[in-house]
């Protein structure tokens, strides 16, 4: 399913890109890449935001547990 790959840097700079969302896996592909996110060091949180409103931060990326 469709979803957004959200996460935050920095003290609340969020980036959301579109991604793939498998519930049955809690597997996340297909995140869509950031040209330029600037001077951004600190990563604070990251989740996959379901349309419909879940945010889920029990995930893989590409299989790999986050």
């Amino acid at each position: 399913m469709k979803a957004y790959y959200v996460s935050v840097w920095d003290g609340g700079t969020e980036i959301r890109t579109s991604c793939d969302y498998n519930p049955e896996t809690n597997d996340v592909t297909n995140i869509e890449q950031c040209e330029d996110v600037g001077d951004l060091d600190v990563l604070e949180e990251e989740y996959v935001y379901v349309l419909g409103g879940e945010k889920i931060t029990d995930f893989t990326i590409d299989g790999e547990k986050i």
